[in-house]
């Protein structure tokens, strides 16, 4: 008969030790809920100077029902939650529970969208998301604590997406295109920043300019926002892996 070794007496020991530095390591993760998701439609106009007709025309793209970002923030939502999520070490709470729980649909963002002087949004959301504005992050954490604490999360994050003007060139030879940014902005339910992410990328697309002011109709601008969401896509896949290491330090 086989005599049992110390090793054969060991390994229920190292299989029991395993398993409890598993589930130990799994009980720490962090867990994260992403509560705002949304593009705004006004046009920055920050980095040129924007003559008065300028800005008239720009308000009046975004007032207009056919400048329609929605396929630009769905590219950008389908990356994020595809690529960028599992580079993370964070547990991030099924968007479903989220936008199904009570508190958050009664939840009402006293810094949220706005509306032009016709009345309509001047923001797109992804359906079932709450639009909070990057100025008004840290009063609505504190609103927000009940709704972290019903869903069981240590953290919410906000992602927004926006675009601005930008001109290259002098005079006539000048030329204007845009550029995509996304605001990626991670706190504790208790009102800690975390980390706060911005990035940046130029369309490929260029804009026509008449009288030194690009041609402001959403056939023009439109294609130029979606080619810029494109290339900010490129420049994550390339950047969030450097991101999420500094993210998961100090999620620890």
């Amino acid at each position: 008969m086989t005599q049992p070794t110390n090793a054969n007496y060991l390994r229920p020991f190292v299989a029991a030790l395993f398993v409890a530095f598993f589930l130990f390591g799994n009980a720490q993760k962090k867990k994260v809920a992403v509560v705002s998701f949304f593009v705004d439609k006004t046009i920055d106009l920050s980095e040129v100077d924007a003559s008065a007709d300028f800005i008239a025309q720009n308000t009046s793209l975004s007032d207009n029902p056919s400048f329609n970002l929605s396929k630009p923030l769905s590219d950008f939502y389908d990356a994020f939650f595809s690529n960028y999520v599992s580079k993370f070490e964070f547990e991030l709470i099924p968007e479903e529970k989220v936008l199904k729980l009570p508190e958050y649909q009664d939840y009402e963002a006293q810094y949220g969208g706005s509306k032009n002087i016709g009345g309509q949004d001047t923001y797109e959301q992804i359906d079932g998301y709450k639009v909070v504005q990057n100025y008004g992050k840290r009063t609505e954490v504190k609103k927000l604590k009940p709704i972290a604490d019903a869903l069981g999360a240590d953290a919410i994050m906000f992602i927004k997406l926006m675009y601005k003007f930008k001109r290259t060139g002098i005079g006539s030879l000048g030329y204007y295109s845009i550029q995509a940014i996304v605001s990626i902005d991670l706190f504790s339910k208790d009102n800690k920043s975390i980390f706060q992410f911005n990035e940046l990328a130029g369309s490929k697309k260029k804009a026509m300019m008449i009288g030194g002011i690009p041609v402001m109709t959403p056939e023009e601008i439109q294609p130029m926002c979606e080619s810029a969401t494109e290339e900010l896509i490129k420049d994550m896949n390339k950047k969030i892996t450097r991101l999420s290491k500094k993210a998961n330090k100090k999620l620890k």
